[in-house]
């Protein structure tokens, strides 16, 4: 299945090397043209309305979008280019107006920019979301999971008329201790101090960020190669995603080409992540702060909720993202679902077959009931 075709690239410093990351971009353009709507290729345009030092926000439209409804995806700044979300915007984009955080690798990122941290992750999703204005429907995936959630909690709080319509949370660590994986032992083993004196790198004198900290694109690659091959060892859902790709773009963007597209993190951002998320489970267990003032789920009350896990993901495990419900414990139960996809890794959540046939169907449906109760 191709629906898409050839754009620009918006890369500044040459291709990112796929097994490897000599030449990192700025960013990946999409490079989606078209997407079969109604069974009709119509022509895709991508566009850069928002751009902030750390992030560009994204809008894919085409000429039947313009009366769909809106939906802001948060791509989840986990070391992985937005990119990695491609096959779930061309899916999206036969239902809604889509508008997707296009985060910039830390590398091309000059210290004098500042510190991007926890704080500056749901800063920055507030931010986009009052950009949107009144109404707009969110989904955040894996990492971007806990701070879209504190963003909703904040939004509400604030009584924003810029509340989210609706949230989805896809395959992320809300309380990662209601089903560890592999990732969740392996990021509680050590002490913070281990991260930084082990996994940190200063940007060198060849990039924007010189002098900057980060956590390097190299070590995200050797972490996701390891993962990889356990899979290919234990014919795991990547031996099946890599042995036989069923993503919307084979040819030009099969998945191993996306799996590898890595960028370099804020280190402040990496250490505060593992922190909040994985060592204090800071949302779940109610000491979650944005700026020094509790982030408190139960304020959500006008915001519709689904939760989406996979039943054989390894990294965010079933158990984990569907404990949002209890924490939002006062959006009315006729706003709110939750869906377990049978036979499904954490990758399938958003790319291939699975999310196309299984997945994005109910988040269809329940939009649609969101938007009919409104």
């Amino acid at each position: 299945m191709d629906e898409a075709g050839t754009a620009g690239d918006t890369s500044t410093d040459g291709n990112l090397l796929m097994g490897g990351t000599i030449s990192q971009p700025v960013r990946i353009a999409f490079e989606i043209s078209k997407v079969l709507v109604g069974g009709e290729g119509v022509s895709v345009t991508e566009r850069d309305i928002l751009v902030k030092p750390f992030c560009v926000l994204t809008e894919f439209s085409h000429s039947r979008s313009e009366t769909l409804p809106r939906i802001f995806v948060i791509a989840p700044l986990s070391g992985h280019y937005s990119l990695m979300l491609r096959d779930f915007v061309i899916g999206l984009l036969r239902h809604y107006r889509v508008y997707v955080t296009n985060w910039i690798s830390a590398r091309h990122i000059p210290p004098t920019q500042g510190r991007f941290g926890f704080d500056e992750n749901i800063d920055y999703i507030l931010e986009m979301v009052r950009f949107l204005g009144p109404g707009v429907n969110v989904v955040a995936l894996c990492q971007a999971v806990v701070p879209t959630l504190a963003a909703a909690a904040v939004l509400s709080k604030q009584r924003s008329q810029q509340t989210m319509r609706s949230l989805i949370l896809m395959g992320g660590p809300i309380n990662p201790l209601a089903n560890p994986t592999r990732v969740v032992r392996l990021l509680r083993m050590h002490e913070l101090k281990w991260f930084e004196e082990n996994t940190l790198q200063s940007v060198s004198s060849s990039f924007a960020g010189y002098k900057r900290l980060v956590y390097p694109g190299s070590f995200q690659l050797a972490g996701l190669m390891a993962y990889l091959t356990r899979h290919m060892w234990q014919r795991g859902e990547l031996f099946y995603k890599v042995s036989s790709d069923d993503g919307a773009d084979t040819a030009r963007f099969p998945f191993i080409k996306l799996y590898t597209s890595v960028m370099d993190l804020p280190a402040e951002f990496f250490l505060e992540n593992i922190r909040a998320c994985f060592h204090q489970c800071d949302i779940f267990s109610g000491t979650l702060r944005w700026h020094g003032t509790q982030v408190d789920p139960t304020v959500i009350t006008e915001t519709a909720l689904m939760t989406i896990e996979g039943r054989d993901d390894d990294i965010a495990a079933p158990g984990q993202t569907r404990v949002a419900h209890d924490l939002c414990s006062q959006i009315a139960d006729t706003a709110r679902c939750h869906l377990t996809v049978e036979d499904c890794g954490h990758f399938s959540l958003f790319h291939g077959q699975t999310w196309r046939m299984r997945v994005l169907p109910n988040i269809v449906s329940f939009l649609n009931n969101v938007h009919a109760c409104c």
